[in-house]
């Protein structure tokens, strides 16, 4: 059996990962536009039909975070990462050209920093995954920050101190409740024993779901509160995870509006009472 390897900084950013192609069919975009809940009864119902109809429907910018997803590479021995204490802390959207509804693109991704925040704090990692069009410009980057739970304390360079500004004093400007799937009606479920870990109290039939689920359950609401509903104006979406989101449950997210073209928000769970995402920002054109 191969021995793990020690946590090496500069190596993970130095990591070579293949390039990798995409392929997906309106289909697909359908069914992932499902998976973030689109078609259910509630709020946003009304406005799901354009991202539903495999004919003729729009791609939700969204998509682009489970086109990125792939094989599990931290968990690989000679990363030197304690794989079972990540945590999936924020994930950052940014749209350079609307995605088709069915299409290819090429997958490139790199470790683009690694922060070490001390040993009792562990240490956090940002990795940039790439979808561009085969020989051409790129559709949308993807950064994902995770925090290496027992990685912590190697010597390395301090965290940027800045964090995001406080979201507004203030009711927020528009709100709206969103229901996530059942865990019957989507792809985003965790395994059982991630579920059972995470020791929550659920209904018999519930479940935990992925970020990636709870990413575009968010990115449809503020969609809808900030861009008339048109998945073409945003520019960029991006979300600090705070808490555990169940399937079959409510959500309120709450938007505020900072300037022209960008907004914040915050979405939480309404039968728990409990911080889903804690800061969330957006970004969009005319």
């Amino acid at each position: 059996m191969s021995q793990a390897a020690v946590f090496d900084r500069e190596r993970l950013l130095a990591r070579a990962f293949p390039e990798e192609s995409r392929h997906w069919s309106a289909t697909q975009a359908v069914r992932w536009a499902r998976d973030f809940g689109a078609g259910l009864p509630g709020d946003l119902a009304a406005h799901d039909a354009r991202f539903l109809d495999a004919q003729q429907a729009l791609a939700l910018p969204m998509i682009a975070v489970p086109l990125c997803d792939g094989e599990f590479w931290q968990q690989q021995p000679d990363a030197g990462i304690d794989w079972r204490r990540i945590v999936h802390a924020e994930e950052v959207l940014t749209v350079h050209r609307p995605l088709p509804l069915a299409g290819r693109a090429l997958l490139t991704q790199a470790i683009t920093d690694i922060r070490d925040r001390g040993t009792d704090k562990g240490a956090l990692m940002v990795q940039r995954l790439t979808l561009a069009e085969p020989g051409g410009l790129p559709y949308a980057d993807i950064d994902v920050t995770t925090v290496l739970r027992g990685n912590g304390g190697f010597g390395g360079p301090s965290p940027d101190v800045t964090r995001p500004a406080p979201l507004p004093d203030r009711a927020p400007d528009a709100s709206i409740d969103i229901r996530t799937p059942p865990a019957g009606e989507t792809s985003f479920c965790l395994s059982v024993e991630l579920k059972v870990g995470a020791g929550l109290s659920l209904q018999p039939g519930q479940r935990m779901l992925r970020g990636v689920g709870c990413f575009g359950l968010a990115g449809r609401a503020a969609l809808a509160l900030a861009c008339g509903n048109d998945p073409q104006r945003v520019r960029r979406f991006g979300v600090r995870y705070g808490g555990p989101m169940l399937s079959d449950e409510t959500m309120r997210l709450e938007l505020w509006r900072v300037s022209p073209g960008q907004a914040v928000f915050r979405m939480r769970d309404v039968e728990r009472v409990a911080p889903v995402l804690s800061h969330g920002t957006l970004a969009w054109g005319q």
